[in-house]
């Protein structure tokens, strides 16, 4: 009796293994874009920190990225002051844009995904945005395809993919308080 594998035992192997790559290979790439959806969810909530102590400082927000203490805002500026890339204009990453809107719980950020400078890329399996008003603390996401609505409803802890949906789990965030609370004692 000879030791080893017949062709078709061979055969069988790697169909099963092609079978399991198949299953594989998307949730891959799905967890790859959770993460990199997790790191402008970060980001946006440093500018919305850093758009708080703003406002303590001057009782506005700023329009300008450079007016922040934030690293990513420091990075490659589109050219208008109040946008940015988090790979650079030609990355794989996010364009952030800050709103123009100054007043207390009107102004937010919003972190499109983008890929070699633009959002709608053909080559980006995942299409995007995720808007952050200052004044709160929830974040909206907007899926631009089936995929970024898979990826939202995954976001927002909802089962059913949906255009848009906030991370406390309802379709929209409810609008930001629009001035300081106090708190009688």
């Amino acid at each position: 009796m000879k030791n080893g594998f017949t062709l078709i035992e061979l055969l069988v192997v790697v169909l099963i293994m092609g079978i399991l790559a198949s299953a594989a290979v998307p949730l891959y790439f799905k967890a790859v874009e959770r993460a990199r959806m997790m790191e402008a969810v970060t980001l946006l909530d440093s500018i919305s920190q850093a758009q708080t102590r703003k406002y303590m400082q001057i009782s506005r927000y700023t329009s300008r990225a450079q007016g922040l203490d934030v690293n990513a805002a420091t990075g490659t500026n589109a050219g208008d002051g109040n946008t940015f890339y988090t790979k650079g204009p030609q990355g794989n990453g996010f364009t952030v844009a800050l709103s123009d809107v100054v007043t207390y719980g009107d102004g937010f950020a919003t972190a499109t995904r983008t890929a070699d400078g633009k959002a709608d890329d053909d080559g980006l399996l995942y299409h995007y945005h995720l808007t952050r008003f200052y004044a709160s603390d929830l974040t909206q996401c907007y899926g631009d395809n089936e995929r970024g609505r898979e990826l939202c409803a995954d976001y927002c802890g909802i089962s059913e993919p949906v255009a848009t949906c906030c991370n406390n789990g309802e379709s929209t965030c409810p609008p930001p308080a629009t001035g300081f609370e106090t708190s009688a004692h």
